[in-house]
């Protein structure tokens, strides 16, 4: 990317820098910058992240920083980010959960999204895998219900963030079964588990579910978007396997403080889609998501829709939190 170089530092240099960083006399980025991840490794935000990482330090001619602070269903790294020093280098990934839907469960959230952020541009979107353990004696998700609603409460499902977490709560309260939850805290730690044995069930994002179906050791029973995934064409959407309408997006993007300099919004966003509308976001769709970038301010209305979503949500399946 051909970054606005001011050598020497001329007016029209100065009229298109922030008063920060025309202190510095450079052009923004001139420092690394800390992406703050607020899941712990191993889950879809992650490797998102660090899919990204590469291509974003060589776009921008600056390392990108990552800065694991997973806690909270992705509120405690958000809330970080919400009161870091505005000057652009920090930023964090805004992930559907901590963004839209823990608004809606949480109470007392020490920052507001509307208020406290700034969009830089939404990254990708994906599906929810609904996928069982091996030993689970179903091999369709119609044999599933039948089984659980046979012996209710006998299986646990487990949720990596709260969007799967209610996801699940609502899909179950469509089909009729009732099953006990166990929170973990994040997608990765809940695939292992699911792996392992310690819950039946559970939704997960493709980054971490798709390699263990892959290697048989989950089974997949349907995707939660309105279309299949074309990493998995043998996976029957919700709608198709009697639900019809019943359809859920995750999504991540990137954003800051509220505060952060205009021209380092326009220069993180237009890295931002380079990168996804090149050989990166052929990596994240080969993963099973899809790149979308997006303006700043579509992704700000975004946002807002998607939190008054949630929120309507969670009060129509009047779902408790459960973390």
């Amino acid at each position: 990317m051909n970054r606005l170089l001011c050598l020497p530092l001329t007016a029209a240099c100065l009229a298109l820098a922030a008063p920060a960083m025309a202190a510095q006399g450079n052009a923004y980025p001139n420092k690394p910058i800390r992406l703050i991840v607020p899941f712990p490794p191993g889950g879809g935000t992650d490797l998102v992240s660090r899919i990204m990482q590469p291509a974003l330090t060589a776009e921008l001619g600056q390392q990108i920083l990552l800065d694991n602070r997973g806690g909270a269903q992705g509120t405690l790294g958000t809330a970080i980010a919400a009161t870091a020093n505005a000057d652009g280098y920090t930023v964090v990934i805004s992930e559907i959960g901590a963004t839209a839907v823990a608004p809606a469960l949480m109470s007392k959230l020490s920052f507001d999204v509307a208020k406290d952020f700034v969009g830089i541009s939404q990254l990708i979107e994906q599906p929810y895998i609904m996928t069982v353990h091996p030993s689970v004696q179903a091999k369709t998700l119609q044999e599933f219900i039948k089984l659980a609603q046979s012996k209710p409460n006998s299986m646990n499902f487990g949720s990596g963030n709260v969007t799967a977490h209610v996801a699940q709560e609502a899909f179950f309260q469509a089909a009729k079964i009732k099953l006990t939850h166990i929170p973990y805290r994040g997608s990765g730690p809940s695939v292992a588990a699911a792996v392992g044995g310690e819950v039946q069930t559970l939704f997960s994002g493709p980054g971490a579910a798709i390699p263990q179906i892959k290697a048989g050791k989950l089974r997949g029973l349907a995707v939660t978007t309105a279309k299949r995934t074309p990493q998995l064409p043998e996976i029957p959407t919700l709608g198709e396997s009697g639900f019809k309408g019943f359809a859920i997006s995750g999504w991540y993007g990137l954003m800051g403080p509220v505060k952060m300099p205009k021209e380092a919004v326009t220069v993180l966003n237009k890295a931002v889609t380079t990168v996804l509308n090149g050989d990166t976001g052929k990596l994240l769709r080969d993963r099973g998501y899809e790149p979308v970038p997006t303006t700043p301010a579509e992704f700000d209305k975004f946002t807002r829709q998607e939190i008054a979503r949630w929120s309507k949500a969670v009060k129509e399946y009047n779902i408790q939190p459960d973390f």
